[in-house]
């Protein structure tokens, strides 16, 4: 009843703002001295075009909103809402003459008044919002005072919603820079002081409570050596998203998370060739497997942004193909979602000769090392099948594009694994070499992803949330890590480039130590004396993983952090058509037979010492 009656009140204070502006319009055009004869036609012609005016003002759900958030986009809507009605009562004039439709002067006053008198009533209400009942509300309840590290537009942002908004109960008390041409000046009125290590100064002498890191601001070694500085005043730490993330929705505050280890895993910043990428996708009908996982649900979220023609999304978990159809739904975007196992030959053949994919990206496998190493037979009937004959039809459906994503695993594998990832390139280098075939094959390799399932950041996170103890298989081991919309992108930008048959290494930065970041983690957590146990390498495990077997092997591409692996390729020569090989896989029974038939193609295959 009492948002009834709020909306109706809405609605007749916009019915007096629009009234009025038409009358002034009319007082305007007549200098304050309307003609008796005009008097009456006014009246109705300011009767029924603000009832107009309000009904499509509903359509567009102005009065849904927060009237006392009001912000440049909702301005913007009731610009558009009001000049396309003046657009077409200008058209109507111009083709009727109808009696009742205002002449040219009158409807551009009217829309000039109407805009000013309806941004009057909705800042009004913002400043009496945020002047009086908010900080009526502030003085019953304690605010956290916080320090912003950065000055961006992020920045920017934030200190003008935890000044105006109540909604963190945040106070912004300074912003620190490590950029000295800031100093002395002001964001929002907030003191721009120095640098961050003045943190130690404001905590003590104004009860600072919490820090804000702004992304992009700070490298990565400056923002562990201020999150550390910030963790010995026994400050809260907040961090927000990439501008991208932060710009996706209005409640920017809302956005605030916990500094986590993952912030100090990320790069700066990936240039793209986006028009590239959009150049090869839009209009076309692109293929995702594996769309429910880690990789493939963010490789359909950017490939779907490209505006495929046809987004076909296949995954064998009901719950993950779920998932991602629902995650694009949400965002505007349409796709095919499709059920399917891909080692089941006939089911996925009919797949492809129903929607003919120009492209596929497959990102299907069974990837976790330890499992998989008990577990031989399974490893090679899920991937190799799977793969096999994916690559197979792609090459007779004449698909334009196949990329494989691969893994640092198949260089030199020591694992069920990497061996099967490492097959699966060979499978695709020898349907590249295979007479008639005009299918442009590709592998992807690259190492471990943030957040991605089995990661280790997880396992670390749940251990210390127990109260530990953190599991370190060995205080040597190292592994390369990078976010997962970063893998994305540069395996779309590795999609651009067309040279066949080609092996993409991304430049996975510099590895991280395992024991170093499990360090860190407990660092972040707050908890005190989390113990730290060495469990021993498990099996198919090594100490330090490779993207490639040799350096020198390793050539540049257009972008710096794509780069492509040539590679001897005359064992292709030497290996029976893909088909034969799929139809062994089909007849193997145990894991010992799986083994063996790995070692027909890999005769070195946990030597260690394999050159491929």
């Amino acid at each position: 009843m009492k948002r009834a009656f709020v909306t109706l009140l809405k609605i007749a204070i916009y019915f007096f703002c629009l009234s009025a502006s038409f009358l002034l319009a009319y007082n305007v055009k007549y200098n304050f001295l309307i003609p008796g004869e005009f008097q009456k036609s006014m009246w109705i012609t300011i009767g029924w075009c603000v009832i107009l005016k309000i009904v499509l003002l509903i359509a567009i759900g102005e009065f849904k909103g927060i009237f006392s958030y009001f912000r440049l986009p909702d301005l913007f809507k009731i610009i558009v809402c009001l000049s396309t009605f003046s657009i077409f009562l200008l058209i109507g004039r111009y083709f009727s003459w109808f009696y009742w439709i205002p002449n040219h002067d009158i409807l551009f006053s009217d829309l000039l008044f109407s805009i000013l008198f309806i941004f009057f009533f909705r800042t009004s209400l913002r400043i009496i919002n945020t002047s009086f009942l908010q900080a009526g509300e502030a003085t019953h309840r304690d605010l956290t005072k916080v320090a912003i590290i950065g000055t961006n537009e992020i920045a920017s942002q934030i200190v003008s919603q935890l000044k105006s908004e109540s909604i963190a109960h945040m106070q912004p008390v300074v912003v620190l820079d490590d950029q000295e041409k800031y100093y002395g000046r002001t964001l929002h009125g907030v003191p721009v002081a120095g640098k961050p290590e003045l943190l130690t100064d404001f905590a003590h002498k104004h009860a600072i409570d919490a820090v804000i890191f702004i992304s992009g601001n700070l490298s990565r070694k400056r923002l562990i050596e201020c999150a550390e500085l910030a963790k010995s005043l026994q400050l809260k730490i907040f961090n927000v998203p990439s501008l991208n993330d932060f710009l996706d929705g209005r409640a920017f505050v809302t956005q605030l998370r916990p500094l986590e280890v993952e912030d100090f895993l990320k790069r700066d910043p990936i240039g793209l060739d986006i028009e590239a990428c959009e150049r090869e996708i839009q209009g076309q009908v692109v293929c995702v497997t594996g769309a429910g996982g880690s990789i493939g649900s963010e490789l359909s979220l950017q490939i779907a942004q490209k505006h495929p023609k046809t987004l076909v999304l296949i995954d064998h978990s009901e719950y993950n193909l779920f998932k991602i159809q629902q995650t694009l739904l949400r965002k505007g975007y349409g796709c095919e979602p499709v059920l399917l196992n891909i080692a089941q030959q006939e089911a996925l053949r009919a797949c492809l000769e129903k929607f003919r994919p120009d492209s596929i990206f497959h990102a299907a496998a069974y990837k976790h090392v330890p499992l998989l190493e008990t577990q031989a037979l399974v490893a090679v009937q899920n991937n190799l099948l799977g793969t096999g004959w994916l690559a197979c039809y792609a090459s007779e459906l004449r698909v334009r594009k196949f990329v494989l994503i691969s893994t640092d695993k198949a260089v030199r594998p020591v694992n069920n694994m990497g061996a099967t990832k490492r097959i699966c390139e060979m499978f695709c280098k020898a349907l590249q070499q295979k007479p008639g075939n005009q299918t442009l094959f590709m592998a992807v390799r690259f190492g471990n992803v943030l957040g991605s399932a089995g990661s280790v950041l997880p396992i670390f996170k749940e251990q210390i949330a127990n109260g530990g103890p953190v599991t370190v298989t060995h205080p040597d081991m190292t592994r390369f890590f990078m976010t997962i919309p970063e893998a994305v992108s540069l395996i779309l930008e590795a999609f651009c480039f067309s040279e066949p048959g080609k092996t993409y290494v991304l430049d996975m930065g510099q590895p991280v130590k395992i024991l170093d970041l499990a360090k860190q983690m407990i660092r972040l957590s707050g908890v005190p004396d989390v113990p730290i146990v060495f469990t021993g390498i498990r099996p198919g495990e090594k100490i330090h993983e490779e993207l490639s077997c040799d350096s020198q092997k390793i050539v540049p591409t257009s972008h710096p952090l794509v780069n492509a692996f040539q590679e001897d390729s005359s064992y292709v020569t030497s290996m029976r058509p893909i088909q034969d090989y799929l139809c062994e896989i089909q007849t193997l029974k145990t894991n010992a037979d799986a083994l063996r038939f790995i070692r027909t193609l890999l005769p070195k295959f946990k030597e260690q010492s394999n050159g491929v």
